[in-house]
């Protein structure tokens, strides 16, 4: 297709456009008329609304929850980054550095180790580069120097008429010509004209004036409000200020009686030790006499009776009071041990049966997500490996339209990947059950329970019976 394009007027007011053929070397030049020489763009095709090849809104099925450990991780609310609550208090800012720190220690890279040099070799030496002959290019490089020759000539010239201008362009007249006279007052009456510019100024000399006025009577009553604010903040200062120094004059009267009578309790208080001195020593020296008596007395005239008990009495009751202490202390040790074992017994029950409750939780969790997933059509199935141990076989995507053929051969394809050694031994292929019965629909193994699916290996069919057509030949000539 070909498009056109203008490109300027010309003298004499022609209007020159190009046109460009399909070939690169086709040009078709057009004269007209400069009103009538306009290109007119167009588009090659006609325009068409966008259309939005995304979906406003997702279908249920397309969400993939594989890539999930637990149907909580696709809630927001399940992520430990995200805190429900106020975030200014002192235990939430601590773990919310606790987890940008733990996401920062997960996200770092490892450290890349360094590539170690790579040993020089002997036999990898290059060979010897071609010696260069050096060539001078400064001929090529720059230009010579050429020297023109200029000859001088004298003339005289006629000076050059100017040249006339050219006529202006003068587009074709249209339509017909016509006249409108307007006498004086007509069209404008000063009088009535400027009656409104003269009340505008009037009305704005007016108004500023008064808002000068008003200012000045403004700026006057702040000043004089301004002089008795000052005035009352002065005369609130000295009432102040001799409040101060009353308070003063009350608290220094107050400290001269205090350091008053605390001299007179400190004079008190050292006439009471003396006192109290005195009762002391007259009681001591009262009893030293008598008391020096009775300690010389027993000491130079022992009595009998009492040394007989301090020296034999005495010794065996306190031994025996130390046999029965021996003997409560090991009573108690024995019933301590006693105890702490029953309460070491009692415990290990008990952390036993947490250990099994947390077990059977662990076990219904498992079976509640395996069901969750066989809904889902992913089966996972445990098989025996041969061993005494087994295997998880899956998990295997099914759907709800696939024929149980189908979902077995799929089976078998999934253990001939992954335990090529098992399904060597079940050449054969595989046979899905639901307990102990084979499989009768797809439909069966969505609403299984968890446990109840098993994988057997398929038996080897029976062998072809091949029939002798030589003995039946010889049968039928004998019956002939």
């Amino acid at each position: 297709p070909a498009s056109s394009r203008p490109v300027g007027n010309l003298n004499g007011g022609c209007a020159c456009s190009l046109r460009i053929a399909a070939s690169p070397w086709a040009v078709t030049m057009h004269h007209g008329s400069g009103g009538a020489s306009a290109a007119m763009q167009s588009f090659s095709s006609q325009p068409k609304p966008v259309t939005a090849t995304r979906k406003k809104f997702r279908d249920p099925g397309d969400l993939d929850i594989s890539m999930y450990r637990d149907l909580k991780e696709t809630c927001i609310t399940w992520d430990k980054r995200v805190h429900r609550g106020n975030t200014y208090g002192m235990y939430t800012q601590n773990a919310i550095k606790e987890a940008l720190q733990d996401a920062t220690m997960e996200a770092s890279p490892k450290p890349r180790a360094r590539p170690r040099p790579k040993e020089v070799n002997v036999f990898d030496l290059p060979t010897p580069e071609p010696e260069r002959v050096p060539v001078d290019l400064t001929s090529n490089l720059i230009a010579k120097e050429v020297v023109v020759e200029v000859e001088t000539v004298e003339a005289q010239t006629d000076e050059f008429l100017p040249e006339p201008p050219k006529e202006q362009y003068r587009p074709q007249k249209t339509g017909i010509d016509t006249s409108t006279q307007v006498e004086d007052g007509e069209l404008f009456d000063f009088d009535f004209e400027v009656e409104a510019i003269l009340d505008v100024l009037v009305n704005k000399t007016l108004e500023q004036s008064m808002m000068e006025v008003e200012e000045e009577h403004e700026m006057s009553s702040m000043k004089a409000f301004k002089g008795r604010w000052f005035d009352q903040q002065q005369h609130i200062m000295k009432s102040w200020q001799a409040q101060v120094n009353e308070e003063c004059a009350l608290w220094q009267l107050k400290e001269k009686k205090v350091a008053e009578r605390r001299l007179v309790r400190e004079r008190e208080a050292r006439v009471l030790l003396k006192i109290q001195a005195v009762s002391s020593a007259q009681q001591h020296l009262g009893r030293l006499v008598p008391n020096a008596v009775a300690e010389l007395k027993d000491v130079a005239f022992p009595d009998a009776k009492r040394v007989g008990v301090d020296q034999f009495f005495v010794p065996q009751l306190f031994a025996g009071i130390q046999q029965q202490i021996v003997g409560l202390l090991a009573a108690q040790q024995t019933a301590d041990a006693l105890v702490a074992g029953c309460f070491q017994g009692r415990a290990s029950a008990h952390s036993e049966a947490y250990a099994a409750q947390r077990a059977r939780q662990k076990e219904s969790e498992r079976k509640r997500l395996e069901e969750m997933q066989i809904r889902q059509g992913r089966i996972r199935i445990l098989v025996d490996d041969g061993e005494g141990g087994q295997m998880p076989v899956g998990p295997i995507q099914i759907s709800s339209q696939d024929g149980v053929p189908e979902v077995e051969d799929r089976i078998h394809s999934w253990i001939r990947e992954h335990h090529p050694a098992l399904a060597s031994a079940w050449s054969h292929g595989v046979e899905l059950r639901l307990g102990e019965a084979p499989v009768a629909s797809t439909l069966a193994i969505f609403e299984a329970k968890a446990g109840q699916l098993a994988v057997v290996p398929r038996p080897a069919p029976p062998p072809v019976e091949v029939e002798d057509d030589e003995g039946e030949g010889s049968e039928e000539g004998g019956d002939a």
